[in-house]
């Protein structure tokens, strides 16, 4: 034991962090390799040593995973800085004794859910046959563990029967927590991060998760928690303190979310539909059909697999368009008017359209946002339901287009959120016990109409706290529906919006940091941009500059911790009309940029062409400003990016993108230079590709590298380019 120790001691060396991240995971290390608690990992960890993973095993136990205000989420794996059932059952110890606090004298009661994930290490961190207790670690398995920590503290669990073979999506557990009136929630999910993933995100007795200042105290009890009670979920179940959600319970969910439709004539539409191997076929699928909707699936990612293997890069993520192309094809064999697909706990959409060129596009989530917005208020606003006192919801970084809307049809809107969409339940709550929120927002439950997230976020009801892909499949295909019955098209219909307000042009650059150099990565941009901001970006003058975390701001005083790092957002005003906004993502290891620019309105008489030009050249804009950004903010933490690295996937991490700069693209300048066989080139070019990531998430940077080359090696690289398809 300590030969191990001491060779972990002298590979940490070679490891690029500060000290202080490098002793504390040797302290953790040493622990978990000499306690009982851990002797099934042992294995794993010795090999990881002798192996050599040295940057693994610090990252892994140089800290405990952070609990954030929703709970811990991150890569499944060994060590205390790693989702596994220590560090879940620990978490539920916390958020046991947190609720005892929380309703001091009374019985507790919890909803639980799970979604389909399964940990088959596909990243191949470890060593096959020595993952011990993660060897094919499920949701349901965690969350069965989760089920035991519970009742152990008395508290009674309400859960559908891990027995079964379905699933429970988020928003559906946001309704029993809701209608339960239960204490509070867990959902062990990871929602739409890769396989490997796996989080435990906590509920309130409200059916949404915790804001500040009121989460300061979840996160406090949880951190502090090392060992858990438990009991058998056997026994758990035979002395009462589980019961099992019937049938007749989750149908009432879904009766709920049919019941939204405004339209009952409007069911033209053919649908095809992938819940991409999660949970939408409990919410999603069913809704449509039960509402009279023609529903095409694809069979091929209709079971529950948590390994995700017929979604492209296993990423079951709808915003990312490669993730919708079965369902788009599945759309065009079957003659359907749309597609649209839900992520493992389905409570974010993906919709795709055939557009006014013939052609199939996928939706942003502002875009879905936009036609939610449209159809619910134009069939209010016709039917005569529509009030002054109506209102919708969105975050800062959402498009402004929705508050332009609410504005036209005379309604209010709430725009100024932080991003998450427990601030959107928050509001509901708030509104549902106070009947205001804020300082002078006064408003019934009733008055809620819609609240838009922009990543694929949305909800049409008070009666859930959480976003629901449900709702929104519901109503984009009645909204569908409504224009195939006038003669129109869906994607028509958005054209004929921006027509009429002007097209809002929104984007999205994401650059992925993981582990613990990652981290300090990310925490020095944000440090070095709030210290001294940029008078320009990508040539455009910075007019004005907003941090959140700015006390005299719109969000006042600083309520907690966690209030301080969910208003870790920086926002930039540019010449132009053109709004910038950076945070770090809450959920994943990467810091996110929003950009929009509204463009005039064209008026009804412009053509589609006039408005696609238009379009064009705004996302045009938009595109080049946000490369030049990712370059310019990543030169302040010394990390040369040459632009031809900003065309390459986002999903791709930022340490595999800077291996292409270094030893890749070297090389294959020399292979373009030589010019030999195209047939060997190209096998030489593949053998390095595949080291740093799917070829796809590298072609569009591919062709920039080269432009810059002189034209023999370019035209030799075309030819190659072209080769790979």
């Amino acid at each position: 034991m300590q030969r191990l120790i001491a060779k972990a001691r002298e590979g940490f060396e070679t490891v690029s962090l500060d000290a202080q991240f490098k002793d504390a995971a040797l302290v953790n290390l040493e622990h978990w390799l000499t306690d009982a608690t851990f002797v099934e990992y042992r294995p794993a960890i010795e090999a990881l040593i002798e192996d050599g993973a040295f940057a693994l095993l610090v990252d892994s136990f140089y800290r405990m995973l952070p609990f954030g205000t929703g709970g811990r989420r991150g890569a499944v794996g060994i060590g205390p800085n790693r989702i596994n059932p220590y560090s879940v059952v620990t978490s539920v110890q916390g958020h046991c004794e947190f609720l005892g606090r929380r309703f001091p004298g009374i019985r507790l009661e919890v909803v639980l859910a799970a979604d389909v994930r399964c940990f088959l290490d596909q990243r191949g961190r470890y060593r096959k046959g020595l993952l011990g207790p993660l060897a094919g670690l499920t949701s349901k398995q965690l969350c069965v563990m989760a089920a035991e920590v519970y009742a152990a503290n008395g508290v009674l669990v309400h859960m559908v029967d891990p027995a079964t073979a379905t699933y429970v999506s988020t928003p559906e557990l946001s309704y029993h927590i809701f209608e339960l009136k239960a204490h509070g929630g867990l959902n062990i999910s990871a929602s739409h991060n890769p396989p490997d993933d796996n989080g435990a995100k906590f509920y309130n007795a409200a059916g949404g998760q915790e804001v500040p200042p009121h989460d300061e105290e979840l996160v406090r009890v949880a951190s502090g928690v090392l060992e858990a009670a438990t009991m058998s979920f056997r026994d758990a179940v035979d002395g009462g303190l589980v019961r099992f959600i019937s049938p007749e319970q989750r149908q009432a969910y879904r009766d709920l979310v049919v019941s939204l439709s405004l339209d009952h004539t409007a069911r033209a539409a053919k649908v095809a539909f992938s819940p991409l191997h999660g949970t939408g076929t409990t919410n999603a699928a069913p809704v449509l059909e039960q509402a009279g909707f023609d529903v095409v699936v694809v069979k091929s990612q209709a079971d529950f697999n948590g390994g995700f293997p017929n979604v492209p890069h296993h990423l079951p993520n709808p915003e990312v368009p490669a993730a919708m192309e079965a369902v788009v094809a599945m759309a065009r064999r079957s003659g359907c008017d749309l597609a649209m697909a839900t992520d493992p706990d389905a409570d974010r959409l993906g919709v795709a359209l055939p557009g006014t060129d013939g052609k199939w596009h996928c939706l942003t989530g502002n875009q879905i946002g936009i036609l939610m917005a449209d159809h619910i208020l134009s069939v209010r606003q016709a039917s005569g339901l529509l009030r002054r006192d109506n209102y919708i919801v969105k975050t800062e970084v959402t498009t402004s287009l929705l508050q332009r809307i609410a504005e036209a049809y005379g309604i209010r809107c709430i725009g100024d959120l932080l991003v998450g969409f427990k601030y959107v339940g928050d509001v509901l709550d708030q509104i549902e016990r106070t009947g205001r929120f804020g300082d002078g927002f006064s408003a019934r439950p009733t008055d809620f109409l819609l609240a838009v997230e922009e990543s694929h976020g949305v909800l049409a009801t008070e009666l859930i706290r959480d976003k629901d892909a449900a709702n929104g499949a519901l109503l984009i295909a009645e909204a569908a529906s409504r224009c195939l019955r006038n003669g129109t098209t869906l994607a028509q219909r958005l054209v004929n919006l921006y027509k009429e307000y002007g097209y809002y042009g929104t984007g999205l650059k994401s650059v992925v940091m993981e582990g613990a150099d990652g981290l300090e990565t990310i925490q020095a941009i944000q440090a070095s941009l709030r210290s001294a901001p940029p008078s320009t970006i990508g040539g455009v003058d910075v007019l004005e500059f907003f941090d959140r975390q700015d006390e005299e701001g719109i969000f006042g005083p600083i309520k907690s911790e966690t209030d301080r790092e969910s208003r870790n957002v920086l926002v930039f005003r540019l010449a132009g009309g053109i709004r910038l906004v950076l945070r770090p993502s809450g959920t994943e290891p990467k810091n996110k940029t929003y950009a929009e620019l509204a463009a005039p309105p064209l008026g009804e008489d412009a053509s589609n062409e006039a408005v696609n030009a238009q379009i064009e050249e705004i996302n045009g804009r938009i595109s080049q400003l946000l490369s030049r950004w990712e370059m310019e903010m990543l030169a302040r933490v010394g990390i040369d990016y040459p632009e031809y690295a900003t065309a390459f996937s986002d999903s791709l991490p930022l340490t595999r993108k800077l291996a292409f700069i270094k030893d890749v693209a070297p090389e294959l300048r020399q292979i373009a230079e030589i010019g030999s066989d195209v047939g060997i080139a190209v096998e030489r070019v593949l053998k390095l590709l595949r080291g740093i990531g799917p070829l796809e998430m590298l072609v569009g940077g591919l062709g920039l590298m080269a432009r810059q080359w002189p034209q023999r090696q370019r035209e030799f690289w075309s030819r190659i380019l072209t080769r790979l398809g």
